[in-house]
């Protein structure tokens, strides 16, 4: 399913021309580049996929990706170098090599993505941040919403999307913009606070470091789960922890402990399911009563503990329109308000069985049609002749898409009742059209 996003951070980036190179000799051509957060984005899923931190000979995950990148693409580094990157596996090494100092930062429009069997032009940032929004790659956003293992300190100064510089001087004042898409860039550099030790944050190259590293960090203390909370107070305010074990884990002793705030609860949650949609999603409608949060928005994960999408509590009830249905008459959610992992409820109820219109096209390829070969396919940047079904089922990748990446127009043989009969798709909607009205 494609995940419900809220609205990206960071859209509007400067621009900045330098001369090209590739393989280290200049070009003569001046090449301007954009500042792209939605490419470090990218590439930083891209890292997190290929294992990139001394990375050895691993194949490319490109299976991973709901899009592959058109080589060549031509990409600048921080310090103003620009370079051209002519493979996939030329980009992996050059991720491979990037420094706390030296990394990517920006790309040339326009470029060419391959999707879901048509090549796309990416011409500016709005589009690639639509893209990357759609494949629900882990944003910024998401970060600074989700996770909680350090702590920004403010006063911290953003620009909004009248490009005006703003000064944000809490929490809060800073969740609130990035769900309404308020707020367009981060000012560099600030400090965040993680273990009682104070970080300096220089760019958004070291932000995403740091992220990844909470995704990871499960700390060198052991404590138990029980829950008998203690509260410290913090340069960001008051933080609860579950036990005294882990605020002795963050450095605190009992000298620092204060008295907690009203205990966040959540109350009366309801979950109302709509019919189904066509992708094999169903509308759900979540509403709830809460009391003691400061905080402005709430989160839902499903039953298998992936995340959903993060609302503005000001907006109950909330409409999640295309909720994922996992094939059982009945579902639930996990519930949580802000970073508070103590502030959660679930809810369970009776939920349709939703199949998509397509059906399982591994299944039914060989069985109620076939496909006139040969065909091309798109991977890895490039593109694949196959021949036979046995080819086309190895570029089939049900968790990344329905159908396999084609390059269109395909002709499909139906075998119906009354015989054979061949139709002519030109995309996959088509396609997809094509076999639910032909394979019951």
């Amino acid at each position: 399913m494609k995940k419900l996003k809220i609205l990206l951070l960071l859209l509007t980036v400067s621009v900045a021309g330098f001369y090209s190179c590739s393989d280290n000799d200049p070009v003569e051509n001046e090449i301007v580049t954009s500042k792209s957060v939605a490419l470090r984005t990218t590439l930083n899923e891209i890292k997190k996929a290929n294992n990139i931190s001394g990375r050895n000979a691993n194949t490319p995950q490109d299976q991973l990706f709901c899009f592959q990148f058109v080589y060549p693409l031509t990409l600048s580094y921080n310090d103003g170098t620009v370079i051209t990157v002519a493979t996939e596996a030329g980009l992996l090494d050059i991720l491979s090599a990037e420094t706390e100092t030296l990394f990517i930062t920006g790309i040339a429009f326009p470029f060419q993505v391959q999707q879901e069997g048509a090549i796309t032009t990416i011409d500016d940032e709005a589009e690639f941040f639509a893209l990357v929004e759609g494949c629900g790659f882990n944003t910024i956003n998401d970060d600074v919403l989700q996770f909680g293992c350090f702590q920004m300190i403010f006063p911290i100064s953003v620009i909004n999307s009248n490009g005006a510089t703003i000064v944000v001087n809490t929490q809060g004042e800073l969740e609130s913009m990035l769900i309404v898409g308020d707020v367009v860039d981060l000012v560099f550099p600030f400090n965040v606070t993680q273990n009682n030790e104070v970080i300096e944050v220089n760019s958004l190259n070291e932000l995403f470091d740091l992220y990844d590293d909470c995704d990871g960090n499960s700390g060198s203390c052991i404590c138990t789960a029980d829950y008998n909370p203690v509260c410290v107070q913090t340069a960001n305010g008051i933080v609860e922890y579950s036990n005294i074990c882990l605020a002795e884990c963050d450095g605190y002793t009992q000298n620092d402990l204060v008295p907690c705030a009203p205990t966040c609860n959540i109350t009366n949650v309801t979950a109302t399911p709509g019919t189904c949609n066509t992708d094999g999603t169903y509308p759900l409608t979540v509403d709830f009563d809460y009391a003691n949060t400061d905080s402005a928005y709430f989160s839902v994960y499903n039953s298998l503990g992936a995340w959903v999408g993060t609302y503005l509590l000001s907006d109950l009830p909330v409409t999640i329109p295309s909720y994922p249905s996992l094939g059982s008459a009945s579902d639930y959610f996990v519930i949580r308000i802000g970073n508070n992992f103590d502030c959660n409820a679930s809810q369970q109820w009776a939920a349709p069985v939703c199949q998509t219109s397509s059906g399982n096209f591994g299944n039914q390829l060989g069985t109620c049609f076939n496909i006139a070969f040969p065909v091309q396919i798109q991977s890895q940047g490039a593109l694949v002749t196959a021949n036979d079904n046995g080819t086309v089922l190895q570029y089939y990748f049900p968790a990344q898409s329905n159908i396999p990446a084609f390059v269109y127009p395909l002709t499909l043989i139906f075998n119906t009742p009354t015989g054979q009969v061949s139709v002519t798709v030109a995309n996959q909607a088509g396609l997809e059209a094509a076999i639910a009205a032909n394979c019951n």
